[in-house]
């Protein structure tokens, strides 16, 4: 038995050793050093809960901030409508006998293999307000009056920046909640069809109920990935989140605020770490929560 529990500990070693190098360790240093004022260089000042005080107390920073936390939740709820609402519906229709629904699963998983990086460079060029291919569609059909610059103004910025990355990342709901509606025993909706229930009824009182611990579960996953959400931003804004910090979110501010950027102020790390732990004091009860749904659904299962 100790020689099988030393053997055990030789297998998870080598992944608790990269856990703790690369998630406990800056983890803890970053709630550190969120306590210092430290431009990367140099010696560190510590300032207590100065840094605290900059992010939740009134001020230009503070207001900063929190137009960047907004801008998280606006793109979390917006992002879930899209990528699992409408999913859920695409993942209705490809789990019937449509023709065609098996190819189509392969095409609606296709954007989410392209790297973000380069979805980000084609769609900076398809919503390029002169010569983009968006604009130009829009023409083709008689709406042109709907041609503007999408990722050049504010109350357009971020909403398409949204709408973007749901087009990638929407393969990937849809595919999990297909998985999810076939799972479901056929003999249950056949019962419900020769009873005369309509498809209707048994959308909403058969698949969405015996769906809804998937969807819950990517809806906290799509929570955190809304808080953590950067490269989108970057890939078509950068890092000053235009334009007039329309499209700004906690990961785009903390790049600045941590490594500075064009037109950026001082450079200040421990600020930086703050915003981090911000980041960390919102996310971690959701991920708990998670954990603890999935353990549960194990042990019912």
């Amino acid at each position: 038995m100790k020689l099988a529990k030393r053997y055990l500990l030789l297998f998870v070693l080598p992944a608790l050793i990269l856990y703790t190098l690369f998630i406990v360790y800056p983890l803890i240093n970053s709630l550190f050093l969120s306590l210092y004022s430290w431009p990367g260089v140099g010696k560190k000042t510590f300032v207590g809960l100065d840094n605290f005080r900059k992010v939740f107390s009134a001020g230009s920073f503070r207001n900063e901030v929190f137009n960047a936390f907004w801008h998280n939740v606006y793109f979390y709820f917006l992002a879930a409508l899209i990528e699992i609402g409408v999913g859920f519906f695409i993942a209705l229709m490809l789990a019937s006998k449509i023709k065609g629904a098996r190819m189509f699963r392969n095409i609606v998983y296709i954007p989410n293999m392209i790297p973000l990086v380069l979805v980000g460079f084609m769609w900076s060029l398809y919503l390029n307000p002169q010569v983009g291919l968006v604009n130009q569609f829009l023409k083709l059909i008689g709406l042109g009056g709907l041609a503007q610059s999408w990722l050049g103004q504010e109350s357009t910025a971020l909403t398409t920046i949204i709408l973007v990355n749901a087009w990638r990342n929407i393969g990937f709901y849809v595919l999990v909640l297909l998985a999810a509606i076939l799972d479901i025993n056929p003999s249950l909706l056949e019962a419900a069809y020769i009873d005369g229930a309509s498809n209707w009824k048994i959308i909403w009182r058969i698949i969405f109920p015996l769906s809804f611990s998937t969807v819950r579960t990517l809806a906290i996953l799509l929570f955190i990935w809304s808080f953590n959400v950067f490269d989108m931003i970057y890939a078509l804004e950068g890092v000053q989140a235009g334009p007039y910090r329309s499209t700004d979110v906690l990961g785009t501010l903390f790049y600045r605020t941590a490594f500075g950027g064009l037109g950026s102020s001082a450079i200040d790390m421990g600020l930086g770490a703050t915003i981090t732990v911000f980041i960390f004091a919102i996310i971690m009860p959701v991920s708990i929560l998670y954990v603890y749904l999935v353990e549960k659904r194990q042990r019912s299962a």
